[in-house]
C-alpha cells in the first residue's frame, strides 16, 4: 500500500474577514456600540469600513447593493439533517455573557440564552442589523 505523504497546512489562520453590509458608517457605529470593535480610520462615502477586534483582526464592512446577508442553508448541521440557517463566521469573545446582553439591548435577532456545549465552551448565534448571522464562542473553564 502507497502512503500519501502528510503536506503541511499551506494556510495559518483567518487575518481578515468581509462582511455585506447596506450603509457602512451605520454599520460601523453598530459594530462599534455593540459589539465594542474600534473603527480604524473615517468612512468615506461609497467606500467600506475596517473594523478592528480585540486580538488585532480587522473586519471589513463593505457596501453591499441589494444586500444579500452572509448566511446560507444547510443540512449539515441540525439534527435529522434538517435545514439549518448558518453562521459563515464564529467569532472568540472572552465574555459571552456582556456580549449577550449588549445584542438583547441593542433589540437584533440573537438566541434566547447561551449554549453550554461542554467541553466546546459557551456558544450563541446571532444577526447584526442587516441580518448577517454571526456564532459567538467562549472557550470551557478550566
Amino acid at each position: 500500500m502507497t502512503t500519501t505523504p502528510t503536506k503541511q497546512a499551506l494556510l495559518k489562520r483567518i487575518e481578515c474577514a468581509y462582511v455585506p453590509v447596506a450603509d457602512p458608517a451605520a454599520s460601523a457605529a453598530w459594530y462599534e456600540r455593540v459589539l465594542g470593535l474600534k473603527l480604524r480610520s473615517p468612512v468615506k462615502p461609497g467606500r467600506g469600513a475596517i473594523m478592528i477586534m480585540g486580538d488585532g483582526q480587522w473586519l471589513f464592512l463593505l457596501p453591499s447593493p441589494g444586500m444579500t446577508p452572509l448566511t446560507f442553508e444547510t443540512t449539515g448541521w441540525a439534527e435529522g439533517d434538517e435545514p439549518f440557517e448558518m453562521f459563515p463566521l464564529c467569532f472568540e469573545t472572552d465574555d459571552i455573557r456582556s456580549l449577550y446582553a449588549s445584542l438583547k439591548e441593542a433589540g437584533v435577532w440573537v438566541e434566547a440564552d447561551i449554549r453550554d456545549e461542554g467541553g466546546c465552551g459557551l456558544q450563541l448565534d446571532f444577526k447584526d442589523p442587516d441580518g448577517n448571522k454571526f456564532q459567538a464562542w467562549q472557550r470551557p473553564a478550566q
